[in-house]
């Protein structure tokens, strides 16, 4: 299958037509679950596809390995590209590569300014400017209401959407009268898209809890394979 083919073909097509559209620009939008359910790899299959759409995606890390990001991506797309039979998958990979930056930062030595500094002096010397951020790692235990602030205030001044991965406690599954879990609960309202991936007998649910203002929530068609960790449709 060509490239092209991939894109069109692609269950992110799927999965961004279930929230109107995808994440808008100046938007922040999280997926939550349990720790090893495939958050990382559910939003290194969407950072993928922007990817091989020619568009740029910064990855921000605060998780204690960095290089697992890069292990994530590398699986991933070996198995895009084994399971759509991807011509040319090596020289794909070379040039998607080029469209990726990663940042790593230990998040209790770090401020905010700290990571906006570090992406205004890349946008100085370079052309990169990220369609989109993922942000995985980040500590939603410790997290603040005016650290959520800042970042949708970077999503808004650098016209792009964050997608964030964040960690449910097996232990302590506290919901809300909407159905959404701690520690993301706290800070409903600063995000437009909440998802949560729920893990079944043979699959990885993905339960769409909040759309932006919309009170009819759509069931998201989409399931994450837990052996190939790729997003497919139901």
């Amino acid at each position: 299958m060509l490239k092209d083919e991939l894109i069109k073909k692609s269950p992110i097509r799927v999965f961004e037509k279930s929230i109107h559209g995808g994440l808008e620009k100046g938007d922040l939008g999280v997926i939550t679950a349990r720790k090893g359910v495939g958050k990382t790899a559910c939003l290194a299959h969407v950072a993928i596809d922007k990817m091989l759409r020619g568009q740029q995606v910064l990855h921000i890390s605060f998780a204690d390995d960095p290089f697992h990001v890069r292990t994530w991506y590398r699986q991933v797309f070996d198995e895009v590209a084994k399971q759509y039979k991807l011509e040319d998958a090596l020289d794909v990979f070379d040039e998607l590569v080029h469209h990726r930056l990663i940042m790593h930062f230990k998040q209790k030595d770090v401020v905010f300014d700290k990571i906006r500094e570090n992406i205004q002096q890349v946008e100085k010397g370079t052309d990169f400017s990220p369609e989109i951020i993922i942000v995985d790692g980040c500590d939603f235990d410790t997290v603040t209401d005016d650290t959520l602030l800042d970042w949708k205030q970077l999503a808004v001044d650098q016209n792009t959407a964050i997608w964030f991965a964040a960690i449910q406690h097996r232990e302590n599954l506290q919901m809300d009268d909407r159905g959404i879990p701690a520690p993301v609960n706290r800070f409903t309202d600063s995000f437009s898209v909440i998802i949560m991936l729920e893990p079944e007998q043979d699959f990885i649910n993905f339960k769409l809890l909040k759309d932006r203002d919309s009170t009819n929530l759509e069931e998201l068609c989409l399931k994450l394979d837990p052996k190939t960790l790729l997003i497919s449709i139901k």
